[in-house]
């Protein structure tokens, strides 16, 4: 019996890991925020339903955060790495922890937590990370114009689809097609070019709605993103654009917008074939070390081994 439970354990030490190792995971280093700014957060009007994260300053009126009570590590509305000021509006459901001074004009000031959960410098790196390496995956389907819109083609198999687009194909698409895919599934649109113009023709997204959706600009410097149902991640972008909605999570290097952001659509995390952060990638720290988890593992035989040979 012992041995069983042990040779369990092998496996699960073997498969658990290899298994990790294929994740891509958009949100647990931010604890699932709606919206994380690498560096300044700042918006004249508007709101982001759910937790805000900003690694600098954090400056905004007549907005609203966490009004949907989707808070960061289950109790921060909001997480500034530097100075907080709001002039009008609010911050719900959730504390706040806030690096420098938090200035509240017209607005009652939230509940001060004292400890920070995120590593800034390492959760910048990891999405600088993440960008690239998901934008090295192999595309499975294709997009393609068709007439005044885009015609996207899965592979058929119902699994993970990856498609390699310029932002010039979405720039004033107007209609999508989509062939040989399932809802349910995930898609990730790596889009090249480093000015995302999206959706200035105003194409619906409700097509998207069914699927577990991630435009990865990796390239851009500047993205305006509107109408979009899916997550973005864009870690060295700033978003300029006024008005429009994004629903889903969002990853920028800084905002500077009245786009609202809607809490719905959150990037689920998937297992995708192929995909291994390179070492050093993950600051999550949940797997150990390829060496590391050997020796574990090794040890774990060894062990089975010897209490084989003395019952024997």
């Amino acid at each position: 019996m012992r041995i069983a439970k042990l040779v369990v354990s092998v496996l699960a030490c073997t498969l658990g890991a290899s298994a990790h190792a294929g994740v891509i995971d958009l949100t647990s280093i931010i604890g699932g925020a709606n919206l994380y700014a690498i560096h300044d957060f700042t918006a004249p009007s508007s709101d982001v339903e759910g937790a805000v994260v900003a690694g600098g300053n954090v400056t905004v009126s007549s907005y609203s955060i966490n009004a949907n009570n989707r808070p960061a590590f289950d109790n921060y509305a909001a997480i500034v790495g530097g100075n907080l000021s709001v002039n009008g509006g609010s911050i719900n459901h959730g504390g706040v922890y806030v690096g420098g001074t938090t200035t509240m004009q017209s607005a009652a000031t939230p509940t001060a937590l004292p400890t920070n959960p995120v590593d800034f410098a390492a959760t910048e790196q990891y999405y600088k990370t993440l960008t690239q390496t998901i934008a090295g995956l192999d595309a499975t389907g294709a997009v393609n114009p068709l007439w005044s819109g885009v015609k996207v083609s899965g592979s058929g198999t119902g699994g993970v689809e990856v498609f390699n687009v310029s932002s010039d194909l979405f720039r004033t698409s107007s209609s999508w097609t989509l062939e040989k895919l399932t809802p349910g599934q995930t898609l990730i649109f790596n889009i090249s070019g480093d000015i995302g113009t999206f959706n200035e023709g105003g194409i619906s997204f409700e097509p998207l709605s069914a699927y577990n959706v991630l435009f990865n600009f990796y390239e851009a410097k500047n993205v305006n993103v509107k109408g979009v149902i899916g997550s973005v991640l864009a870690p060295y972008a700033t978003v300029n654009a006024n008005w429009g909605v994004i629903n889903g999570t969002v990853i920028v290097d800084t905002w500077n917008s009245t786009i609202q952001v809607n809490s719905n659509h959150y990037f689920q995390n998937v297992d995708v074939p192929g995909f291994t952060l390179p070492p050093g990638g993950d600051p999550l720290g949940e797997v150990p070390e390829p060496g590391s988890l050997a020796l574990v593992c090794a040890g774990l035989i060894a062990a089975g081994l010897a209490y084989r040979r003395k019952a024997a």
